[in-house]
């Protein structure tokens, strides 16, 4: 019914248009109404343009790998006119994935308005995301013109790596691991197992007869316990591996800060120099973790340096736990 209404006023209009064309006075007529009106909406819209903007909602600091993350922009028009249409373009930029840009577009918009638009962008890859408006315009109601209007808001969301329950070989091997490095204060001294290259005279006979393994004394004895990720450049350069491996360290981390009272250490290499990051809280966790998916470059370090880490407990690039020398991983 409303299209036959408006097929009936188009084909009137045209009537009367033809039949204005037979005097030159309708042909004037007909010509300043094609002249004066591009004019009326080029003014209308430059006026409009004044009490338009928009803004970018509430962004969130972090998300999960693998989720859809959902941003708003907030469309205002403070005018008391009606808006014909407004359009807005924003831009998506992750890591590991091409820049991408979305547009949406309101038609129609009341005086004294606002209005949501909503985007939705995939969380493909860990690390740094940053979301900006890249252009907000407006159009008059025949879409001749367009006009640029002020925009404002952005941010930066960090993608997170998916923490994952680890398998009970490994997480026996870590809680072995953990009561092994754990000493006891003996006046001066500190007791500990008996380690290839210790004196034979630190040996505590009576603690070795009771607890059947060698027992030493030592004085300046260090029993933090260290977990190495030993990430190579050709994992970074792998977005897919890169994201495999960031799953796998924050899981075990997240299960060495479950049950490391003391605290822990965490080893890794940053442009040949080898950095360390001592946990004892879930905020440290979560600023190493940040501090994991800033990392671009590993460069090299010294082997001396890595034999010794791979002492304690290491992660390798592909994602298998070791204690030691001995394998805890469990697919």
């Amino acid at each position: 019914m409303i299209r036959r209404k408006i097929l009936y006023i188009l084909i009137v209009t045209a009537c009367i248009w033809l039949c204005m064309l037979y005097t030159f006075q309708g042909l004037r007529f007909f010509l300043g109404i094609l002249l004066v009106l591009p004019v009326v909406c080029l003014f209308s819209v430059l006026i409009q343009a004044a009490f338009c903007r928009v803004e970018a909602g509430e962004i969130p600091p972090f998300a999960t790998r693998g989720n859809c993350v959902i941003l708003s922009l907030k469309a205002i028009h403070n005018g008391v006119l009606p808006l014909a249409s407004l359009r807005a373009d924003v831009r998506w930029a992750s890591y590991g994935e091409k820049s991408v840009r979305h547009k949406q577009k309101i038609r129609g918009m009341g005086g004294r308005s606002v209005k949501q638009m909503e985007y939705t962008f995939p969380a493909a890859h860990c690390g740094r995301s940053e979301f900006t408006v890249a252009r907000a315009k407006i159009y008059d109601c025949l879409g001749l013109f367009s006009v640029p209007i002020k925009k404002s808001g952005g941010g930066t969301v960090m993608i997170m790596p998916v923490v994952a329950p680890l398998g009970e070989n490994e997480m026996e091997m870590i809680s072995g691991l953990l009561n092994r490095s754990s000493a006891v204060k003996d006046g001066d001294y500190f007791i500990r197992e008996y380690r290839p290259g210790d004196n034979l005279r630190s040996i505590h006979w009576k603690l070795t007869a009771r607890e059947e393994e060698f027992q030493v004394r030592d004085r300046d004895a260090d029993y933090s316990v260290n977990l190495f990720l030993n990430m190579t450049d050709e994992l970074l350069a792998d977005p897919d591996r890169r994201d495999a491996f960031l799953d796998r360290a924050c899981s075990v981390m997240a299960f060495f800060s479950e049950i490391a009272v003391e605290g822990y250490n965490v080893f890794w290499s940053r442009d040949g120099i080898l950095c360390c990051y001592r946990i004892e809280t879930g905020e440290e966790l979560q600023l190493c973790i940040m501090e994991l998916l800033e990392l671009k470059k590993i460069g090299s370090v010294g082997e001396d340096e890595i034999a010794s880490l791979k002492l304690g407990c290491h992660l390798e690039p592909d994602g298998r736990l070791y204690i030691g020398e001995q394998c805890a991983y469990e697919k």
